[in-house]
């Protein structure tokens, strides 16, 4: 059995991956209109009729921007946290269609992992099943209402998304570590971001707890969590102004020989905001 995965865009201008197993295929947030949706399917010999579910991590525009036209014409169970619906749910078409929206449901309990996040209670999500993925929702740590990220199982095969997070809790590790594959974000070099011509709040929004993965914490959380089943590790979300391909190669290496990790093994993907190539997991 196989498991491939394609990223259609990376980075503030949109985001949209397909996941695909033997048996299912799933869409990972909806940033790009829908015929860009559709044109990249197409070159993957797939159909916007095929996908069997949607996974949106938040609200942001880059990350939904086809969600209300695919909402009018594909039939797609979609699913998103309770925040995120709330602060959809102003588009009327979003908030009359229940039947193809799914609320990941929070379980307040002790148990599987415990995080602190807002209310200061622990929590985690209820899993779902879709065809044969077996989907983890997690929480991240982003200026949303309730952002996450996913991990994606098939056939024992496991895939971590995160994008979008100030930080990843430690309490997460393990759960994503030693996984098969990776997509990080890797968003920005501190010192670029702070010597460039942006916003005083936007920068300090980046840098927060609730902002945006630099590059030495995303090398950092790779560090502790990867294991001899990783094969791909992507760098995501890239910020365009404030971080170089150089860089971020540079930042890990340093970590990872700081850590000793061998990584001759690894294929390690910068992603763009184009489409990638198709990998398997």
């Amino acid at each position: 059995m196989k498991l491939k995965l394609c990223v259609f865009s990376s980075g503030s201008d949109g985001n949209s991956s397909l996941l695909e197993s033997d048996n299912g295929k799933i869409l990972i947030d909806v940033g790009l209109t829908r015929k860009a949706i559709c044109e990249n399917l197409e070159k993957s010999a797939t159909d916007m009729s095929e996908i069997d579910a949607i996974f949106i991590t938040h609200e942001h525009i880059d990350h939904v921007k086809g969600l209300l036209v695919i909402l009018k014409k594909d039939n797609i169970k979609t699913y998103m946290t309770k925040g995120t619906f709330e602060a959809l749910k102003g588009c009327s078409f979003v908030r009359n269609n229940p039947d193809n929206i799914k609320l990941l449901e929070e379980k307040k309990k002790e148990g599987i992992i415990k995080i602190i996040k807002r209310d200061e209670n622990g929590f985690y999500y209820e899993a779902i099943n879709v065809k044969d993925f077996y989907v983890i929702p997690i929480p991240t740590f982003h200026d949303a209402l309730e952002s996450v990220g996913f991990i994606f199982i098939n056939n024992m095969k496991r895939f971590v998304y995160i994008t979008d997070t100030g930080y990843v809790h430690n309490a997460l590790f393990n759960l994503i570590e030693n996984a098969d594959a990776y997509l990080l974000e890797s968003n920005h070099d501190p010192e670029i971001l702070l010597s460039s011509d942006r916003p005083y709040n936007l920068k300090m929004r980046i840098l927060s707890d609730h902002g945006h993965l630099s590059n030495l914490d995303s090398m950092l959380t790779l560090a502790k969590t990867i294991g001899e089943n990783t094969k791909l590790i992507m760098h995501a979300h890239i910020s365009q102004e404030c971080n170089l391909t150089q860089i971020i190669e540079l930042e890990r290496d340093k970590v990872f020989k700081e850590y000793e990790i061998d990584t001759k093994d690894i294929d390690f993907v910068i992603l763009r905001p184009f489409r990638s190539k198709e990998y398997e997991i």
